[in-house]
């Protein structure tokens, strides 16, 4: 920086001895370049240019300070934020595999009881048709007796109305016999 300045203050004084010169030779022509005003208009800005360096340095430092130092902090937000995203990845990471190890052991367990289920449905299934078919051969059997007992029924019946009609048929058979007997009898006894 001290360089810059010293080579710019070397600069400004060469144009002013050369602009002071012309000036003071009392060569002026028309179409040429007025020097003596360019040099005060180099040297005023020379003079704004270090009193802005050395008035502004030290501000433009800071904020240059500050800009890093925000920077910095940013950064280590920034860092400190990636650092939790990552550790809520992780996390998530792991209860999507639980859950994923929990969904296989829930299927599985499902499938086991849905297994289960299913045998004991069949047993009792079994069960049942086994109910149902000694319920439907006491049925069957109590039907069969019923039905034997109104045969026996019917068949005594009729065999007490055949018996009755045959003895009905004897008795009037006997005592048909009996008259034709006793007018026979009655017959001889008159004879």
């Amino acid at each position: 920086m001290k360089n810059i300045i010293f080579i710019s203050t070397l600069l400004l004084s060469v144009f002013c001895l050369a602009s002071g010169g012309e000036a003071a030779a009392g060569h002026h022509e028309e179409g040429g370049i007025p020097f003596d005003k360019i040099g005060w208009q180099a040297a005023n800005l020379g003079i704004l240019l270090i009193a802005t360096v050395f008035l502004i340095r030290s501000s433009v430092k800071e904020l240059f300070a500050n800009r890093r130092k925000g920077f910095l902090e940013q950064s280590e937000k920034t860092k400190s934020a990636l650092k939790g995203a990552e550790a809520a990845l992780s996390e998530i990471k792991n209860k999507l595999s639980l859950l994923e190890s929990g969904e296989k052991s829930s299927i599985e367990k499902a499938g086991h009881e849905a297994a289960d289920l299913k045998n004991n449905v069949i047993k009792d299934s079994e069960h049942q048709a086994e109910k149902l078919k000694s319920d439907s051969q006491l049925v069957i059997k109590n039907e069969i007796e019923k039905v034997k007992s109104e045969i026996s029924t019917l068949i005594l019946g009729g065999a007490i109305l055949a018996t009755t009609k045959k003895i009905t048929d004897k008795g009037a058979q006997i005592t048909k016999d009996s008259e034709s007997e006793f007018l026979k009898q009655l017959g001889q006894v008159k004879a």
